[in-house]
């Protein structure tokens, strides 16, 4: 199958993703798939005839996630604190910290991506998933320089990662006349 490319950046780090309503749903019976690049977050639909998509429930992800190992501090509204990233991927990141963090609380985070550069900034993440000591969030606003900076980082470790970014496809069994 071809490497399929964004056609908003025209790079390949793109991601099938969920059906999302009845008009998603109906056209995946003409082979017509959405997916999201996972660089610049474009969403979109693309025609790949004879491709069956083999469903997997457990992420609903839209961005996939990079292990990591890294600084980060954030601050909310009555809370504070710093802790390690362990995932990290455009749309959002987990990281272990000892500070409590109730589920729906804002944040702004502080990316230390690399000792060489400052860090990222994200003006607000939302606290999605809390599990031992573990913060799941997802970014909610930031500057554009900012997502600029951080998809540079994404992208090399996405390349650096060398993975096919599609989940398992199956392709039907052709029809034998009788």
């Amino acid at each position: 199958m071809a490497q399929l490319k964004c056609p908003n950046c025209g790079r390949e780090f793109v991601r099938r993703v969920s059906r999302a309503g009845p008009l998603e749903l109906f056209l995946s019976y003409f082979y017509v798939y959405p997916f999201k690049c996972q660089l610049c977050g474009d969403r979109f639909r693309l025609f790949q005839w004879g491709v069956r998509y083999v469903r997997v429930e457990e992420d609903r992800r839209e961005y996939d996630r990079m292990e990591m190992n890294f600084p980060v501090s954030f601050y909310g509204q009555d809370v504070a604190g710093e802790g390690n990233v362990v995932n990290v991927s455009m749309g959002g990141c987990s990281f272990r910290t000892s500070t409590k963090i109730e589920s729906g609380t804002i944040l702004n985070l502080s990316l230390q991506i690399s000792k060489d550069v400052p860090p990222v900034i994200i003006d607000a993440a939302m606290a999605r998933n809390m599990r031992a000591g573990t913060v799941g969030v997802e970014f909610m606003l930031w500057q554009q320089s900012e997502r600029e900076r951080l998809q540079l980082f994404v992208r090399g470790l996405l390349i650096g990662r060398g993975v096919d970014l599609e989940p398992l496809v199956s392709r039907p069994e052709p029809l034998l006349p009788r």
